[in-house]
């Protein structure tokens, strides 16, 4: 398992990771046009930080929108190693 970790606050919008992983990220159009990470939840400890576990067939589509996100607002984790990924 691996946990995304979007710090939506710094997105700029480019699109990227909607163009990557259309099935994971939207652009939110109607509010300010930064993208959503579908299916995240808010961490409890953040208003501006998203979370989403994901299992080893979702990992290199986000790890693609990840690194080709340019504000750099993307991170993976490995859950079992406690690695960053990206």
């Amino acid at each position: 398992k691996y946990k995304i970790i979007y710090e939506r606050k710094g997105c700029i919008g480019a699109g990227s990771c909607t163009a990557i992983a259309p099935n994971f990220w939207k652009i939110d159009e109607g509010k300010d046009l930064k993208a959503d990470l579908q299916g995240s939840e808010l961490d409890v400890f953040s208003d501006d930080i998203f979370v989403r576990v994901i299992d080893e067939s979702e990992l290199q589509e986000n790890l693609e929108a990840a690194k080709g996100c340019p504000a750099q607002v993307i991170h993976i984790i490995n859950l079992e190693t406690g690695e960053k990924l990206v």
